[in-house]
Order: structure tokens, then sequence, then C-alpha cells
């Protein structure tokens, strides 16, 4: 897969099929969107081009008003999974709200990518004022020599699948139907770091991991996890929360790896959630604490051990 990172750094493309959106998350949407420009791509002998940006367009506008699904790096490697051609993955600028749509059709999708067939979803818009849409597309479709083609929303149990939807999903802890959505189950990557190493002393010690800032952060509470560690696969119990029993001011992300006893800091795990147990409590004691943590393992023993590993 080759990635572009600038339009000045786009080779011409003699022909191409494109498909155009932030994509973040990579949802079932998304995924039907990009599966038939490849699908199209090869039944054409021609390339399959994602154009997609390196942040999310929100955050220009409105610097951290929105946190993202996935990480760029993670984006990029399921686009890479997917089997996409050509991944144009460009920054979210001021050029881009000040390229008319005609001048975006034109110079870019024609000119250097050799669009021979675009796809969009039924609500795309793009470039100044957001006045390129789908009818535009339509109409200079006969002038540029391109098809269009328009891809209505996918629906599960009569909702309509979107980032928002899926972000709604997570922020709510709602955490066991994100699969259903996105596809995959909602997960975090992050390096092992130091904290306070309060679960060793009372014999749950834990796995505190340095998640990206831009990254959407699933609601406080304990979850069910499988935690990814280099080519192993591990039941844990995650905490998502500021550890009111010893008066904890700062959040963290910290995993009880069951069956696990390596010392691991300083390496990326992979946190994937699967089920959220209960809310974040303060306790009486450190006592009433490691009592909670006992029940919050034996659940993922009883309910999850033997399907996980």
């Amino acid at each position: 897969m080759t990635i572009i990172n600038s339009i000045n750094e786009i080779d011409i493309i003699k022909e191409s099929v494109i498909t155009i959106g932030n994509f973040d998350g990579l949802h079932k949407g998304h995924t039907a969107l990009i599966q038939k420009a490849i699908e199209y791509a090869k039944s054409k002998n021609i390339r399959s081009v994602v154009f997609t940006f390196s942040n999310h367009p929100a955050n220009y506008f409105k610097s951290n008003s929105l946190k993202n699904i996935i990480t760029y790096e993670e984006k990029i490697e399921r686009l890479k999974d997917l089997g996409v051609d050509v991944v144009v993955s460009i920054p979210f600028d001021e050029y881009m709200t000040k390229i008319s749509a005609q001048d975006f059709i034109k110079n870019i999708l024609i000119d250097k990518l050799g669009a021979k067939k675009i796809i969009v979803g039924h609500d795309f818009t793009f470039a100044k004022n957001k006045e390129g849409n789908p009818k535009l597309l339509k109409h200079l479709s006969a002038r540029h020599n391109y098809e269009l083609e328009v891809v209505e929303p996918v629906e599960i149990n009569n909702i309509r699948v979107s980032s928002t939807f899926i972000r709604n999903l997570v922020t709510s802890g709602n955490i066991s139907k994100v699969k259903e959505y996105l596809g995959y189950n909602y997960e975090l990557k992050g390096e092992v770091i130091h904290a306070k190493k309060l679960g060793r002393t009372i014999g749950f010690p834990t796995a505190n991991i340095l998640v990206d800032a831009d990254v959407l952060v699933p609601k406080v509470g304990i979850y069910v996890t499988k935690v990814y560690v280099k080519d192993k696969v591990y039941a844990g119990a995650t905490n998502i929360g500021y550890n009111p029993t010893v008066n904890g001011d700062k959040i963290s992300i910290e995993t009880n790896i069951l069956e696990f006893n390596e010392d691991i800091y300083g390496q990326v795990i992979k946190v994937e959630f699967l089920e959220r147990i209960r809310d974040e409590k303060k306790f009486a004691s450190l006592d009433e604490l490691k009592n909670q943590l006992k029940k919050d393992t034996n659940y993922v023993y009883e309910k999850y051990i033997c399907k996980i590993i």
C-alpha cells in the first residue's frame, strides 16, 4: 500500500476509483464504501484510492472538540488490512477550507488521481463552505468522464451506523454493543508506565497504560477486557477512573491481567473492551476494595475466561 501525506507528493495516477472521507473508526459503514472501491478496482485493473485526513476536520475548526475512535496509525493499518492500493492522508488545514469543490474535483481527483469512478456516502460534503456534495459530483461527472456511485448508509437494528453513534456508545459505557456497529471490539493501545502500584500491595497488580491524548476513552468504570502482550492474549479486568478510595485525582487506565506475572514496563500493550461490569466506587477501606476486586475477577473467570483464552 502506498501512503501519500501531501497533495504535492502525489505522482500522477493514470486510472483509479476513489472514496473520500475522514473514516474515523473505519466502522461498518466506512468499510462498505471502501470494499466497493476495492472490488471495482480489481474488476477494472485500476488502483483503489482512499482520500482521508490525518486529523479530524472538527478539530481544525475547534481545537480538541472531538476525540478519535482510533489513532492515525491504527487507521492506516486497518486500511492496509482491507487491501487498499493508495491512501492519500493529508492534514485538514486552511487549504482544504478554501479550495472550491470544482477545483478539488478537477485538480486533485481528476488531474492527479485519475478518477474513473468516485464512491461517496449520500451525505458527503467537501471543499469550501461544504459546497461539494453528491449532486455536484453527479453534475460534473460527464464533463470529467467519471462514474459516480452514491452509497446509502448502513443500518443495523434500524440505527444508522456512524462515528457519532459509536462515540456515544463508548462514552456512555455501552461497550458490549460497539462491535456490532464498529465491526471489532473497542480497543486502546498504550505504553505500560509506572504509577502508584497500589494494586500490587493488595494482591491485584495492574498494568497502567498511557494512551494517545486524542483518542476517546470509555466511560469511567470497571470492564472485562482482552489484553494483548506481544503475541499472546490474556483475560483482564480494567479500571478506568480516579481511584477514589485512595483519593486519586487523575484518570488512569489500569488492567489486572489474569494469570500473568511479568515485568512489562515500557512495552506497548493493547486492551480490548468486552463488557462494562460496574461503576467506579469509593470504598470505606482497602479491605472493602480488595473484596470487590475479587468479585470483579471472579466474574471475568466465570463468564469469559474459557472463551477468551
